[in-house]
């Protein structure tokens, strides 16, 4: 755990030190020429075209019914298996 803490507070301090060829004169910083060049670009014409024209066909190839109609499968099964077993006997307890 010491070595951990001790590297990050390495990589703390070699981040927050100044290094000199970037640093300005007297703490002045200086905009990149870049970002004023992308600033006078105009943005592009963007259109967003919505449809909502398809229709409700074909609903049986939807997954949330098709995992309905599993998990119905799966019910109806264990009901089948449940009544073939012949459950409900009687039990006697003797004292």
């Amino acid at each position: 755990m010491r070595g951990v803490l001790m590297a990050l507070a390495v990589a703390l301090a070699l981040t927050a030190a100044p290094t000199p060829a970037l640093a300005a004169p007297h703490g002045a910083t200086i905009a990149a020429p870049t970002v004023y060049a992308l600033q006078q670009t105009p943005a592009p014409e963007k259109t967003i075209e919505i449809n909502v024209t398809h229709g409700g066909g074909r609903w049986y190839a939807n997954p949330v019914w098709i995992a309905i109609g599993a998990v119905a499968a799966v019910l109806v099964l264990l009901l089948i298996v449940l009544a073939a077993r012949g459950g409900g006997g009687t039990t006697i307890v003797k004292e």
